[in-house]
């Protein structure tokens, strides 16, 4: 059996634990820059705020139903996440997947002499108690069947405290001919409008279709979810991979036009972009760097354009690859636009005991590790930008107007890990 360990409203369940008198009020967390709104209590969903919903345009309803409002608090979510996988995955040893921030499984097919309803009752409880935060467990014999279950804890939590298993033909086949076809795990929104037009409205509709017609409208993938909701395995744990590239990019908070302004904001998304690479000992061979003006501004002349450059001598190093990616800046930007987004992206990785040196190029990579070294150690010990280079504002990157005196306090007292997962 697998189980699915979701966290309920994340982001605001995070935002009660500095502050309970949060408890029962309405309460959503906004994106960058204070965009969209990206998690609801449930309170603020009895509202009708709907997920994505911008900011701006659902001022009123925050004001007249006193909805607390709250900036991202990255570090903070990153922390809270780290501390629910510790305490789940000390239940398993190493059968697990950590899926995203707030959601893992855990694999329990080697336990055979244990009650996994209990078993995972108390990973929810342990869970609530040290970290004050609420989790839904959903149990089944598959990880799409999980996803299911969890639904159904989610949709009826008066019925079920928490945790919910899916452990007989009975229990599966009453789900699935309640769960609407759009609401499986892989049915995107294109793909449940043409089961809508093929009579496929429940979950459960689909296993009654042909295997050619499955395989013909969602190929081999449509084959295996027909074989997971049926109870049949097809999807194992994946082990962390690699990444492939890392990106950081930001819109900004106001529109810029001054050069060295956008300049600074590219120059420290590269310096970020060096400190992962580090973090995961890798040295990438090529740099990304793009600009874009504000597409939505049609009263305004729009303008967006990336350049990609190849490195003689992989690299990890903020120094070199900052000076690479204010070469690549000087090639795209141009006077006279307001800007509102920019990145870098770094790709093509070697392990960074495995460069090969080009015998053409001088190769200063090693000189400074010592001192990128020690940046790190530094700004590990003493909280995210303490030490940085000249280039760098150390200004907030993410625009975060709505912190709360809570979290100031939180983070006078912990030192807290940047976030390892990407936010949007």
């Amino acid at each position: 059996m697998y189980a699915l360990v979701d966290c309920n409203n994340f982001f605001v369940s995070c935002e009660r634990t500095l502050d309970p008198e949060l408890k029962s009020r309405p309460v959503v967390v906004l994106s960058n820059n204070d965009g969209c709104v990206v998690s609801r209590s449930k309170e603020a969903k009895d509202l009708g705020i709907p997920m994505a919903a911008p900011a701006f345009k659902y001022k009123e309803i925050f004001k007249k139903y006193d909805v607390k409002c709250f900036s991202a608090k990255f570090e903070l979510y990153n922390h809270k996440s780290q501390q629910v996988i510790d305490i789940s995955t000390a239940y398993v040893d190493k059968d697990y997947e950590v899926y995203s921030i707030d959601e893992l499984f855990l694999d329990f097919k080697t336990f055979k002499y244990i009650n996994i309803y209990e078993y995972c009752t108390k990973i929810k409880d342990e869970i609530l108690e040290k970290e004050n935060i609420p989790v839904s467990i959903g149990i089944a014999p598959t990880k799409t069947l999980c996803k299911v279950a969890n639904r159904i804890v989610k949709d009826f939590p008066e019925k079920f405290n928490g945790v919910y298993i899916l452990d007989t033909p009975e229990k599966i086949e009453k789900a699935l001919k309640w769960l609407n076809i759009g609401d499986v795990w892989g049915i995107g929104r294109r793909l449940a409008v043409k089961m809508d037009e093929n009579g496929v409205y429940k979950a459960w509709d689909l296993l009654q279709k042909p295997e050619m017609w499955v395989r013909k409208i969602m190929g081999i993938h449509g084959v295996r979810m027909v074989n997971e909701l049926k109870g049949i395995r097809q999807l194992e744990l994946d082990a962390p991979s690699p990444k492939k590239s890392i990106a950081v990019t930001r819109s900004f908070m106001e529109m810029l036009t001054k050069k060295e302004d956008v300049r600074e904001r590219v120059e420290t998304f590269g310096m970020y972009c060096s400190e992962r690479l580090r973090r995961q000992n890798t040295c990438c061979k090529m740099v990304t760097v793009f600009v874009q003006t504000n597409r939505f501004r049609k009263d305004l002349p729009e303008y967006r354009n990336a350049v990609t450059k190849i490195l003689p001598n992989p690299t990890n190093s903020s120094i070199l690859i900052g000076r690479v990616v204010n070469e690549l800046f000087d090639q795209i930007f141009k006077e006279g636009f307001h800007y509102k987004k920019a990145g870098v992206i770094v790709n093509d990785f070697v392990p960074e005991d495995q460069r090969l040196i080009n015998l053409f190029e001088e190769d200063i990579q090693n000189l400074h590790l010592p001192v990128m070294k020690a940046m790190d150690a530094m700004n590990k010990k003493f909280g995210k930008d303490k030490v940085r280079l000249g280039s760098m504002s150390g200004e907030n990157t993410f625009g975060r107007k709505r912190l709360s005196p809570e979290y100031e306090a939180f983070l006078k007292k912990n030192t807290l890990k940047e976030a390892n997962f990407r936010f949007h």
